[in-house]
């Protein structure tokens, strides 16, 4: 029978970052695609709510980005690391 390969604290870590990045960025989508399409359905006639939208929409883009990000970079940061082979 195949052995099981013991996992660390650091991947459980890992992996749980990640998925959680990724739930945050999932929470977030629909919110930004509203906030897209609102702001392409008032951008030629009311430039004020337009611009509010295009904001909203602008902030919730740069925040699932930088999530992403940084949940990759951490997850990359946290890999196993690989023996020193001769």
């Amino acid at each position: 029978m195949a052995e099981i390969a013991p996992r660390s604290a650091r991947d459980a870590i890992r992996w749980g970052l990640l998925l959680s990045a990724l739930a945050v960025v999932g929470f977030r989508l629909p919110r930004t695609y509203s906030a897209f399409r609102d702001w392409h359905e008032v951008r030629l006639s009311d430039p004020s709510a337009a611009g509010l939208d295009r904001l909203t929409f602008t902030a919730n883009a740069v925040a699932m980005a930088i999530i992403l990000v940084v949940a990759l970079g951490v997850f990359y940061l946290l890999r196993p690391r690989r023996p020193n082979e001769p």
